[in-house]
């Protein structure tokens, strides 16, 4: 019976201590409380102001690369190499055409081997046709060849802080796959 007392005193001397919290907050009056609400908007102005990029360069000309319109990632080497792993090419037909056409899924760990055939950036979305030659990875059970043209499409994704291109859809424009010998079996007994 005691330790219930003692609970209802806690929360008895808890319940005023809120109130007159609450009841200091109301006693600011508008005429500090709407000055010091200015303050704090125009320094964070002055902050976001300071943190912008310069619109000249050291020399006193305008730097085209800070206009909104220029403001647009590069994709590079580094950016492509990464998103073409996982990008997915559909209806990839078999190079003498006797097998049924296969959907492939570029992995890390196949060996792809590409080049730039033409490359067009308009605002936030791109289109690249990439020259491509890639296999199964080491290992594969059905080990395949596929050589061919894709074209890649791309959209800017905008994050917290960063900008970054994806792929968006990869259409197969003249990629085709060859079967490869299968590997010897492995002995399993050792």
């Amino acid at each position: 019976m005691r330790a219930i007392n003692r609970k209802s005193m806690l929360v008895d001397e808890f319940i005023p201590l809120t109130i007159r919290s609450i009841r200091q907050v109301r006693i600011v009056s508008r005429a500090t409380f709407l000055p010091s609400i200015f303050l704090g908007l125009v320094l964070l102005l002055a902050c976001s102001l300071a943190c912008a990029p310069s619109s000249s360069t050291g020399d006193g000309q305008p730097n085209s690369s800070a206009s909104p319109s220029n403001n647009i990632p590069e994709i590079t080497d580094e950016t492509l190499r990464k998103e073409i792993n996982d990008a997915y090419v559909r209806e990839v037909p078999e190079e003498n055409g006797a097998g049924e056409p296969i959907s492939w899924r570029f992995d890390e760990n196949e060996p792809k081997d590409y080049t730039v055939v033409d490359k067009q950036i308009e605002g936030d979305r791109a289109t690249i046709v990439l020259d491509i030659k890639t296999g199964s990875a080491p290992g594969a059970r059905s080990p395949k060849h596929l050589a061919g043209q894709i074209r890649t499409k791309w959209e800017l994704q905008t994050g917290w802080a960063l900008r970054t291109w994806e792929i968006v859809e990869t259409e197969n424009i003249s990629m085709k796959y060859k079967n490869l010998p299968k590997p010897p079996a492995q002995n399993s007994n050792r």
